[in-house]
């Protein structure tokens, strides 16, 4: 009676009162099948992922016989609170529940890739595809596991149907065809085609989000309160560029909040990147509305989305505007395509006035670069010998320790050729999984070149491997995902980087560094000059000697390694965006919405 009451309630839109009416069915009677099926239904479309799984649980044990959809939900839930295995088991059984339901081979392959297992993945992308050949969530994700894999097998004709999909327009009519816009940052597609998928993905996310209304409340203190919110705020390649920057943060101006979206690192680590924020909240095991409601009780006036559309991101947090602006910051490379979003933290170099266009957010430009640099993570003392890294201490050593699934073959045929050209030279890569490393040598050996020439660097802590760099002789930039942290990782070492920059904001990122520390004319604008600038650098001497020293030389002179001027920049950019923000505001006849920080007085 109780269960049924619920089910008319839920109908209704009465879902709080429903769940009600499942707990007091459970308490008469814990053996209700149906009444625990239906709140742990409940508990996993609010995000209580715990409370779900352990529902779930029991009633596997009262009843094994569940529909393919309880299992995915099981299975959900159990990824989300870090219990893998289980997590896959259950979409495993929905698989076998549903062979033909192209949605649980979706979850399933998103899955495997989550956890790095992308051959494992394959044949769940291949079958989703059997079932909807143009299913373009399936088709990225193929495309980026095998990119992963340095897999090259029909990897064009796959870039071309992706492409082809996208200005067509055909097959988007559900989210789960749209495609997965982080993997479209590493296809040689146009910003149009970038953008667009962003935009498709942004608007299902809008769907569900909740909305906040915004009451003026002043407050004495005159300081900006900003948030920064990520699933990164620990061992990651945005935190170890962050840190020094968050370190370096007037408090006199500003008061920063961070929410971490997964559980912070103990250790050395995680405590120094707790201390870089006065307030640091760990929200992993909250809700996306409780953590909305949060930001919106500290009053945070600017809110940065460090993740935008990558693994383990929050985007609904940010679709019902807890704060009155709202920043799309250095963990998604392109334009997220949503309204919530007022500003993309950028630099005029990565963001030129000729593609602002493609980027639904208005540019919020730093002075030099967006980028910044935890200048600590380079140890002092000497640099690392060749010997010490694995090295030939005689030949020309190019370098990428870009991600291999930034590798693709056009590139990689120009790196080659490079060898072929250079005698005695080698390519030091970072190391990746086992199957990118077999790929990348068999590609060697079909260009004519030995795979013995390519040398794989062993993952290595931080410090160790910014150091390692200076080992190398030039650094080869990928395209069109180029080198960001690595770049300034090189750059940082005393090492050159050669880039090639393309109209998307990934293509550009290191070029924007490069002038930022003085060397524009290594920002090369096509393959050609890409090229042939890379082997001259190769084969003079004196032009490589000549650009290593302007890089330390401006070391110590340019924009790109002072933290401090950027901690003040990024403290006159906030004030800007505030003024902008209440100027707009009064202009309208509006109040000032959500913290209503004055500004710093004479600012």
């Amino acid at each position: 009676m109780l269960n049924n009451l619920g089910l008319a309630l839920e109908a209704t839109g009465r879902s709080e009162e429903a769940e009600a009416c499942y707990r007091e069915a459970l308490v008469a009677d814990p053996r209700n099948e149906a009444a625990l099926g239906n709140l742990a239904r409940r508990l996993a479309a609010t995000e209580r992922f715990a409370e779900c799984a352990s529902a779930y649980d029991r009633l596997i044990g009262l009843r094994f016989e569940l529909p393919a959809a309880a299992w995915v939900d099981r299975a959900i839930a159990h990824q989300r609170i870090g219990n893998l295995a289980v997590a896959e088991a259950s979409f495993r059984e929905a698989a076998r529940l549903a062979p033909d339901d192209c949605s649980v081979q979706l979850n399933l392959g998103t899955m495997c890739v989550e956890e790095g297992r992308h051959e494992e993945a394959e044949p769940a992308w291949s079958r989703a595809l059997e079932l909807e050949p143009d299913n373009l969530y399936a088709l990225t994700m193929l495309a980026q596991s095998r990119q992963h894999r340095c897999e090259w097998r029909g990897l064009d004709n796959l870039f071309s149907q992706i492409a082809r999909l996208l200005e067509s327009g055909e097959a988007l009519d559900r989210r789960d065809r749209r495609p997965n816009p982080f993997s479209l940052l590493s296809m040689p597609l146009s910003i149009e085609a970038q953008s667009r998928g962003a935009r498709l993905w942004a608007g299902d996310v809008a769907t569900a989000a909740p909305s906040y209304a915004r009451e003026v409340v002043p407050r004495p203190v005159a300081r900006l309160r900003i948030g920064f919110v990520s699933s990164d705020l620990k061992a990651h390649p945005m935190s170890y560029l962050c840190m020094e920057w968050w370190e370096r943060t007037d408090r006199t101006r500003i008061e920063t909040f961070a929410y971490a979206l997964r559980s912070p690192d103990s250790g050395t680590l995680g405590e120094r990147i707790q201390k870089s924020f006065e307030h640091f909240s760990d929200v992993s095991m909250e809700t996306t509305a409780k953590i909305a409601n949060r930001i919106h009780a500290d009053r945070i006036d600017i809110l940065f989305d460090l993740n935008g559309f990558t693994t383990h991101s929050r985007p609904r947090i940010f679709a019902g505007r807890p704060a009155p602006v709202q920043v799309n910051c250095i963990g998604f490379p392109g334009t997220l395509g949503a309204p919530w979003y007022d500003y993309i933290f950028t630099d005029r170099f990565s963001v030129t006035d000729r593609l602002a266009p493609f980027y639904t957010e208005r540019p919020l430009y730093m002075p030099h670069m967006a980028f910044p640099s935890d200048t600590t993570r380079l140890p002092a003392g000497p640099s690392p010998t060749r010997a010490a890294c694995g090295l030939p201490e005689r030949g020309f050593v190019f370098c990428c320790f870009n991600n291999a699934y930034k590798i693709l073959p056009e590139v990689f045929a120009i790196w080659m050729r490079l060898l072929r050209a250079v005698p005695e030279s080698v390519l030091w890569l970072l190391q990746s999984m086992p199957a990118a490393r077999a790929n990348l040598s068999r590609e060697a050996q079909q260009a004519g070149i030995d795979p013995q020439r390519l040398i794989f660097a062993p993952r290595a802590p931080v410090s160790e491997h910014v150091a390692r760099n200076a080992a190398a002789d030039l650094f080869l930039d990928t395209y069109p995902y180029g080198a960001h942290t690595t770049a300034n990782d090189a750059l940082l070492a005393g090492l050159p980087v050669l880039t090639c920059a393309g109209d998307t904001l990934a293509s550009r990122i290191a070029g924007s560094q490069l002038h930022a520390i003085g060397l524009p004319e290594l920002v090369t604008e096509s393959f050609a000059d890409y090229e042939r600038l890379a082997l001259a650098l190769a084969t003079q001497a004196a032009l490589l000697k000549g650009y290593r020293d302007r890089l330390a030389a401006n070391r110590s002179t340019h924009p790109l390694f002072d933290m401090a001027a950027y901690a003040t920049d990024f403290a006159q950019a906030m004030e800007r965006v505030w003024r902008e923000h209440a100027s707009r505001n009064h202009a309208s006849g509006r109040s000032t919405p959500a913290g209503g920080g004055s500004l710093p007085s004479g600012k």
